[in-house]
């Protein structure tokens, strides 16, 4: 990825560590989709549960999985609260049940963290079954689309507590690389829809956050990224939590790398949030016959 800031990590760094006071999640009640393995345990809800969230609400397809996430968050720190319900996040009605049962357990949530997400199958467009490439689409695009939809129905268009929504997304939305068709138009798709999230609720933080390249299953399927893997589960889970703290609706709608530095980022806010730098649009030199 190129670089927009001058300073880039690859490794959690001060800014962003989870425990510094004044990004603390103390009171706040945080969604976690993808959370039975993966960055969902290793990023997301260890960084929150090191942050001081209230509780987590973790879900995913593995109750295994999702009672080992939660061990492992109760290790980190006892007195953050998790309910774990395992779901499919293309389930809607399942979906919706999961949110019900967590806002009567705790209350309206502040943050979701959308990172369930799925590359079914690494292969050029020929060659391909549709299923598989349909199930991608579905996992990425539909299952963000059916949680946001929920948790927004939980929020309300003005929501009585500063509100995030964090959608993981992938530096291959950006490019092209054979055999990621499915996957790099899924993860485009969420970019936009986080554009029509921030426009939709102005009131609410929505942000595509990009993880880097971490040693996951995921990574370890696509071959040619093995030489590039780096980014640690520490930088992604710290810089989600610094996303929801405080006031970062500048970087509403926009699209953000864990490797960028943040300290920079803030130093250019207005620059960011009175432009289009961040987004997805078509660059050309247009106009008049």
């Amino acid at each position: 990825m190129t670089a927009f800031t001058k300073k880039n990590y690859r490794d959690v760094y001060p800014a962003v560590d989870p425990s510094r006071p004044d990004i603390s999640q103390a009171g706040k009640v945080a969604v976690i989709t993808g959370a039975s393995r993966g960055l969902g345990r290793l990023a997301f809800a260890a960084s929150f549960a090191r942050a001081n969230a209230a509780a987590l609400i973790l879900l995913g397809r593995s109750a295994e999985g999702l009672a080992e996430t939660e061990r492992m968050v109760n290790d980190i720190n006892q007195a953050t609260k998790v309910l774990s319900i395992a779901v499919d996040v293309t389930d809607e009605k399942g979906v919706n049940e999961a949110f019900k049962t967590a806002v009567d357990k705790f209350g309206v949530p502040h943050v979701l963290v959308n990172n369930a997400g799925a590359l079914i199958k690494l292969d050029t467009i020929v060659n391909t079954d549709v299923e598989s490439w349909w199930k991608t689409q579905e996992t990425n695009v539909k299952g963000t689309f059916i949680a946001t939809k929920a948790f927004l129905k939980h929020t309300g268009d003005t929501p009585s507590a500063p509100t995030t929504i964090i959608n993981i997304i992938s530096m291959s939305s950006q490019g092209v690389a054979p055999g990621l068709s499915s996957y790099s138009s899924a993860k485009l798709a969420v970019c936009k829809f986080t554009q029509f999230l921030a426009s939709e609720h102005p009131t609410i933080t929505s942000i595509n956050l990009d993880p880097g390249i971490v040693a996951t299953d995921m990574a370890h399927s696509v071959p040619y990224l093995a030489p590039f893997t780096g980014d640690t589960p520490e930088l992604v889970g710290g810089t989600a939590v610094w996303l929801s703290s405080g006031d970062k609706a500048f970087l509403s709608g926009k699209y953000v790398s864990v490797c960028w530095d943040v300290e920079e980022l803030e130093s250019r806010k207005e620059d960011i949030k009175e432009s289009k730098l961040l987004t997805f649009r078509l660059d050309g030199e247009f106009g008049g016959a």
